[in-house]
């Protein structure tokens, strides 16, 4: 074995003094920690991120509620397209409706003028009276006296039912019953 060399040295740690380790605490307070405007920099900056995001919250709250007006809306809208649709069927069929009561009407007005060009009058009967030919009769319920009866029918601007042949009897008698 070869003969190792041994060397030995002395460390002297110095210990600061008291005022020296105040100066080293100041210069590494300076050095680690931000000056008061780089600290009112940071809270100023932090005030403007929460109103940013303040506002992010409230313009979020805006457009949802926008949306929703806005699909309430489109609701109405199809809605009202679809009313506009059925009333534009509806004209349709009214307009049809007319024009065929208008050529009814016009058939009728012809066949009018033919009744009147050949000397025959249409009568119209009043409600609750039956037609039978070109005449109109009303039939009563009631028993009433033949003066009572026939001041009733003047009053309707008629007359009591007058039977002149045995054909016209027998004919009321059929119509009648």
């Amino acid at each position: 074995m070869s003969e190792q060399e041994v060397t030995y040295s002395e460390l002297k740690f110095h210990t600061p003094t008291h005022q020296q380790s105040r100066r080293r605490a100041k210069n590494s307070k300076n050095k680690d920690s931000p000056s008061p405007l780089w600290r009112l920099c940071a809270v100023i900056l932090g005030i403007l991120c929460l109103a940013l995001l303040a506002t992010s919250g409230v313009l979020g709250a805006l457009v949802r509620r926008w949306q929703q007006k806005f699909s309430q809306q489109q609701g109405i809208l199809q809605n009202l397209t679809c009313q506009k649709i059925i009333l534009e069927n509806q004209t349709r069929e009214l307009q049809e409706i007319l024009e065929n009561i208008t050529m009814e009407r016009d058939h009728f007005q012809t066949q009018n003028t033919n009744l009147q060009t050949r000397g025959e009058k249409c009568t119209i009967c009043p409600k609750n009276w039956i037609q039978h030919g070109k005449d109109c009769y009303e039939l009563s319920s009631g028993i009433k006296s033949w003066s009572a009866c026939k001041e009733y029918c003047s009053s309707l601007e008629s007359r009591l039912l007058r039977i002149d042949s045995k054909e016209e009897l027998v004919e009321s008698i059929s119509f009648l019953f």
